[in-house]
């Protein structure tokens, strides 16, 4: 198939946000809790008197904080973005990192030491969707291949075209007539759109004009090479008959 890959580019500015979500994570929940990179994350915690916050994310439990006697006490030293609020029972993390996903376990007591249970959470620390770009080559005179891409974690792509429905969900290409197209990229915290304008290759004319002559020439110069050695042939076969 022929294709002209010169990349044409008519694009709106990329729009790229946060989603809204509820930035309180629950031990009581069941699903995973998800927070963006760089941004603040808060753990509601249950109503407990004495409480003990664990992980294993690297293989080996680590303990984070423990609540006893309204006092914490907590591990600064591997955990120094983490602060805990004894007046609402939630630990704050000031600004999520990569590091910070993972599974946490929660042990619960009462004021006479007796267990209330254990909380887990699964915690999912996501960069957010930047960078976007759509562009697209052409192929043939009205048809064009329009691609999407984005930085980002578990990004997942749709495209809209003006006034109609949402066109196929998770591609990041797609084949399209003359028309603008727009491509969203989201994740679990974050979405972005763009949009681009779908304009005539005025090329294509151009490069199958020159495609064909070039294609001529060629075929001509064969053409001429093989009659000029068939004689010279011809020549040679009879000078040695005579």
């Amino acid at each position: 198939m022929l294709a002209i890959f010169g990349i044409l580019l008519m694009c709106t500015g990329a729009a790229i946000g946060l989603l809204p979500m509820n930035p309180v994570c629950r031990f009581t929940q069941s699903d995973p809790c998800y927070g963006a990179v760089g941004r603040p994350l808060y753990l509601q915690l249950p109503p407990e008197e004495l409480l003990f916050l664990k992980t294993n994310i690297s293989g080996t439990p680590t303990y984070i904080f423990r609540f006893l006697n309204h006092k914490i006490r907590q591990n600064h030293s591997d955990y120094p973005r983490w602060e805990f609020v004894a007046d609402n029972r939630t630990v704050i993390i000031s600004s999520a990192e990569k590091r910070d996903s993972g599974r946490y376990i929660l042990y619960t007591f009462d004021s006479a030491g007796i267990s209330k249970g254990d909380y887990y959470l699964q915690l999912v620390i996501e960069a957010v969707v930047t960078s976007m770009e759509v562009t697209y080559d052409c192929f043939f005179s009205e048809k064009r291949k329009v691609y999407c891409s984005s930085d980002g974690e578990n990004v997942r792509y749709s495209w809209t075209l003006p006034h109609t429905h949402q066109l196929a969900d998770g591609n990041q290409t797609l084949l399209l007539d003359r028309e603008a197209v727009t491509c969203y990229a989201q994740n679990h915290v974050s979405i972005g759109h763009k949009t681009i304008e779908l304009r005539q290759c005025s090329g294509f004319m151009v490069f199958v004009s020159v495609w064909l002559l070039e294609l001529i020439v060629l075929l001509s110069l064969l053409v001429g090479a093989f009659y000029i050695y068939t004689r010279i042939y011809k020549k040679q076969r009879a000078a040695e008959e005579m």
